[in-house]
């Protein structure tokens, strides 16, 4: 089942009657999405997108246009939290204070509802940003796509972001998804593998850290899971419980023999738990102190039980002398980090997250489509990136502006808060910076061409570009040799984009 819905494409004119969307049409006020939602123990309310609780008609059109429209970027569960999870708050206030229309929105508005937020309904900075960022897109989509929504630029100084905080200033939560430093990392994966006794902690940090998988899906496995494909490849079977189908799934990973080895240590320690208990999983404790039953260790214990009292114990520091404060998602994040720095095609990470299988020839686990946007915008939007492209020299001179007598810390607020406002599609070798709210672009696959200006690269992608380079121009020495004219022109045509993007990153790179 996709994870997104292919459906026509709407403008002023369509006819509304006649476009379906499940079992149900647009016109309805209620969009029955089961069968697009097939997880078995979920409630059929959960399978629903509700515009009924919207009185004014004007805005329940505006809102079901928008709820079209994300239909063709997210998942159909993912679009019924949005409208029937998060615009609800958004609907009170306006019956509160008799707004009848997107149109009327201003600025005061919009900063008023964030304080009737804050104040009244006291949310949380997380969950009155969300409540906040989903009235902005729907008036700044429906601005671009001509919906019945107020024309004034709200946004340029006042944002759901700048009201509610960047992810930084959120607390520790946030930092949940930050890939951990390299040389941290290098000293986790060290004491683990060298050092650590305990073998629940051994063994979930070096899994995590070489597969990517989640802590409750590495607390899932269970004996006998380790596999051997007929060409000699190890591979482990795990429950994923994050998958398009949105329902638990058995599924192959590729492992390395750090992760047999500790899988092997790990079964021989559970072996007599598993006996007593008949249990099948690997990772069993004791419930105590009062039961002591055997149980399958819990995800929510092991960050606190496991991660921070490991690095007390080996003495984990960042750079500014503080115990690391790692969490298990982090792994994930550095898992994805260090294949994009392998070269490992992004379209197979974007069109694959939360999802792996052995049939894929590329072994990988990957993050949701805005983890692996943050991890990029890491490498284009960093003070030290060398960037090629067109509108290299722009955008790093912005940049450069952005970030002039900033701290460290500011800094990293400012790269976050770019890679949410900017329109910004990781590429295999690069970024697009085309603004797809404004529809396909209209040279198909020119982003991936060297003369658009919306391409941009950096130097860490520079042995990618370099290879390519060095095979155009065997190709087309190939083509010259056989008279092969046209054949050549057409290489040309890209090599005479290509050949200055290297040679850019080749001046930068060598100072």
């Amino acid at each position: 089942m996709p994870e997104i819905l292919m459906l026509p494409p709407v403008d002023q004119g369509t006819d509304y009657d006649h476009i379906v969307i499940g079992n149900s049409k647009f016109t309805d006020d209620m969009w029955d999405m089961s069968p697009f939602i097939p997880r078995k123990n979920l409630a059929s309310t959960h399978k629903h997108i509700r515009f009924g609780y919207i009185q004014n008609e004007e805005m329940k059109w505006v809102v079901k246009q928008f709820a079209y429209y994300r239909l063709s970027q997210i998942k159909p569960f993912s679009v019924h939290h949005e409208i029937n999870g998060v615009l609800p708050a958004f609907i009170e206030y306006c019956k509160l204070n008799s707004i009848g229309s997107f149109r009327e929105i201003t600025k005061e508005i919009f900063l008023d509802y964030a304080l009737w937020l804050k104040d009244i309904r006291q949310y949380k900075q997380t969950v009155g940003f969300k409540r906040s960022r989903i009235v902005q897109q729907i008036i700044q989509i429906g601005q671009i796509k001509g919906w019945a929504v107020t024309q004034e630029n709200l946004f340029l100084q006042t944002s759901a972001c700048g009201l509610w905080g960047s992810r930084s200033a959120w607390g520790k939560k946030a930092d949940k998804f930050k890939p951990i430093p390299e040389e941290i990392f290098n000293k986790i994966l060290f004491y683990a593998v060298n050092r650590e006794t305990d073998i629940l902690t051994k063994a979930g940090i070096i899994i995590q850290s070489q597969t990517g998988l989640r802590i409750n899906e590495v607390l899932s496995i269970r004996e006998g899971c380790v596999h051997v494909t007929d060409d000699g490849h190890a591979y482990m079977e795990v429950l994923l419980s994050k998958t398009e189908r949105a329902e638990p799934v058995v599924h192959k990973v590729f492992i390395n023999q750090l992760v047999q080895d500790v899988i092997r240590e790990l079964s021989d320690y559970s072996e007599p738990l598993r006996r007593e208990s008949g249990l099948h999983e690997l990772f069993l404790t004791r419930s105590q102190p009062f039961h002591n039953k055997v149980v399958v260790y819990k995800t929510d214990l092991y960050g606190v039980m496991r991660l921070k009292p490991f690095i007390r114990r080996w003495d984990i520091r960042d750079n500014q002398g503080n115990l690391y404060p790692l969490t298990s998602h982090q792994f994930r994040a550095t898992y994805v980090r260090e294949l994009i720095k392998r070269k490992m095609p992004i379209a197979y990470i974007m069109k694959q997250f939360s999802h792996v299988s052995i049939e894929m020839t590329s072994h990988y686990l990957t993050l949701q489509e805005e983890e692996v946007k943050e991890i990029y915008s890491e490498v284009i939007l960093s003070p030290k990136a060398k960037l090629a492209g067109l509108r290299a020299a722009e955008i790093r001179g912005k940049l450069d502006t952005c970030f002039k007598g900033r701290t460290e810390q500011e800094i990293e607020d400012v790269v976050s808060q770019l890679s949410k406002s900017m329109s910004f599609n990781p590429l295999p070798n690069g970024v697009c910076l085309y603004d797809f709210r404004r529809g396909n672009c209209t040279d198909g696959e020119g982003c991936f061409f060297y003369n658009c200006p919306n391409y941009v690269t950096e130097a860490s992608f520079y042995p990618v570009l370099r290879t390519e380079l060095d095979l155009m121009e065997q190709e087309m020495t190939r083509f010259q040799a056989l008279g092969r004219e046209r054949d050549w022109q057409r290489q040309y045509v890209k090599y005479r984009y290509l050949k200055p993007l290297v040679e850019s990153l080749e001046v930068q790179i060598n100072g």
